[in-house]
């Protein structure tokens, strides 16, 4: 995959009518790097952080199923400099879900992410109790062998009901995240 960024022209919406014609770079794909992701604990740095490759992919609710780390909200978080960020990127088994883990894994393979970041790995969240498209799962094969780990979540239908994923409980297979993550933190 070839990340290239286009010129286009500017235009000024603080003048009307003005138009600045220097060519502006459009960003590079993938997430934001932000020094502290929003509405996150600030006594202390996380020990993990959980990043949502795009909207909707369960980093949210992983975060409060395992009561680990805290959510970076979409976006690579920049760790202090005497720490280092430890994160899991989370996505949903979907064509646009793979696609948008294959772009957050390229920038870390890039390291076009903040110095001293830490992939564990990726969790891949299915998107229904179907089986997943064909175009997700060989995304999700191909990604899974540049990343150190990778971990399913299956569907669970009770939390399309939940106001709070934690009074359904602990679904098998988020427990054993869980029981990983929590050896990878510990063995670091």
């Amino acid at each position: 995959m070839v990340l290239q960024s286009t010129s286009i022209r500017q235009i000024r919406l603080d003048a009307p009518g003005m138009v600045d014609s220097s060519p502006a770079r459009t960003p590079q794909p993938g997430l934001p790097v932000v020094s502290r992701p929003r509405h996150t604990p600030s006594d202390q740095w996380p020990a993990l952080w959980w990043i949502g490759c795009h909207g909707g992919a369960g980093a949210t609710t992983l975060a409060r199923l395992t009561d680990l780390g805290a959510d970076a909200h979409a976006a690579w978080p920049t760790p202090p400099p005497d720490d280092s960020a430890r994160v899991v990127l989370v996505c949903r088994v979907s064509a646009t879900g793979t696609r948008a883990a294959t772009v957050a894994v390229e920038q870390w393979k890039r390291r076009l992410v903040p110095p001293r970041t830490e992939l564990l790995g990726v969790v891949a969240v299915a998107a229904s109790s179907r089986r997943p498209p064909r175009r997700a799962a060989e995304r999700l094969r191909l990604v899974s062998g540049w990343v150190p780990a990778t971990w399913r979540v299956g569907w669970v239908e009770e939390f399309l009901a939940a106001d709070d994923a934690r009074d359904v409980g602990v679904p098998p297979d988020v427990a054993a995240l869980r029981h990983a993550l929590s050896r990878a933190i510990v063995s670091k």
